[in-house]
């Protein structure tokens, strides 16, 4: 009988062991950034105040994982949702932002889910704002944001299969998303085909992008095609990035020249940006200056101005979050921003 029993014990043992053994190969973490400031924008004449989410880095709350297969390989996933803790919605928690199941391995790395697309991430880093706040660059989804005909580069795409690999400071990110359309009504409407390569060792980091986003609402493809790169100096990192966006009607192309420079505990941070338009007299420029103050490695103060002027026949605006300022045709709009930043 005790033998019996001493067994059992033996055999609960080993049960313990091996679910310590898994668990010890299975980490899940939580992470997240509020963002929050006051913001001032004006142009024609009228001006708005207010509190804005995401003047530095986007408000957001997530979740990530990894588990160890064995052989080299890792299961993961990826869920992160937006915040808008300047009124509190959309109400209720939802993976907007990035949701995706991985494997990675010695070949790479698979995504399946909802990711940012390769022609989006490659404006976003070559940006001193990061395309946050009222500073960022209005690069993406030019077509729209310079209120153009036709569809926009987007900036993530839902329904996509994603492949990463990097080697010898090169990397690779490949994407087909779906609009899964019936082959009886359209004809691959919604789909998106994309790839970035990048290069980056020591103080240089330098990447190119192309991608074609098949209509999302008719028989409109535009295709995309930018390059960024910046080269830190250790007392500045400048930076520069150029992108073009056409459909089969309307292209608009721009170009940034932005840099950042170490102060203190924290960093100066400035872009002159110009827009292009094919239509006449739809062309604008944006100028943004702002700084950025550590109180810690994850908390900041910052600061940001900015200026857009227009030609003609355009009216964009400084703006952040809906918080635009308005603005006629030719006019200018100018706008700034106080805020703090914390990262957990």
């Amino acid at each position: 009988m005790e033998k019996l029993e001493m067994k059992k014990s033996l055999v609960a043992l080993a049960a313990l062991a091996v679910v310590g053994v898994a668990s010890a190969q299975s980490s899940v973490t939580i992470f997240g950034i509020v963002d929050a400031a006051y913001a001032h924008t004006s142009g024609g004449g009228i001006s708005r105040d207010g509190i804005t989410n995401s003047g530095l880095n986007s408000s957001r709350l997530g979740f990530r994982g990894t588990e160890d297969l064995g052989g080299g390989m890792k299961a993961g996933f990826h869920l992160e949702g937006q915040l808008a803790n300047d009124n509190g919605t959309p109400g209720g928690l939802n993976f907007l932002r990035r949701s995706f199941v991985s494997l990675t391995g010695g070949f790479g790395e698979v995504r399946i889910g909802r990711e940012y697309s390769p022609s989006f991430w490659n404006t976003t880093i070559y940006d001193p704002f990061g395309t946050n706040g009222i500073g960022q660059s209005n690069g993406l989804a030019m077509l729209a944001q310079g209120g153009l005909a036709g569809n926009a580069g987007p900036v993530r795409n839902d329904n996509s299969v994603s492949y990463l690999m990097a080697a010898s400071g090169v990397t690779v990110h490949a994407m087909y998303a779906f609009g899964e359309k019936a082959s009886n009504v359209d004809d691959n409407s919604g789909d998106y085909l994309g790839v970035r390569v990048a290069y980056a060792a020591g103080p240089l980091d330098v990447g190119v992008s192309f991608a074609n986003q098949k209509g999302l609402t008719g028989p409109v493809d535009v295709s995309i095609t930018n390059l960024g790169v910046s080269y830190d100096l250790g007392m500045a990192k400048p930076m520069f990035q150029w992108g073009r966006e056409k459909n089969n009607s309307v292209k608009i192309s721009n170009w940034l020249l932005g840099v950042t420079v170490p102060v203190g505990q924290g960093e100066i941070r400035a872009a002159y940006s110009r827009y292009d338009a094919s239509v006449a007299n739809k062309d604008w420029n944006k100028l943004a200056v702002g700084y950025g103050y550590n109180l810690s490695k994850r908390t900041q103060l910052y600061g940001t101005l900015a200026r857009v002027s227009n030609q003609s026949a355009q009216a964009m605006t400084v703006s952040n979050n809906g918080l635009a300022g308005s603005v006629s045709l030719g006019g200018k709009s100018s706008g700034y921003e106080f805020g703090v930043r914390h990262s957990f």
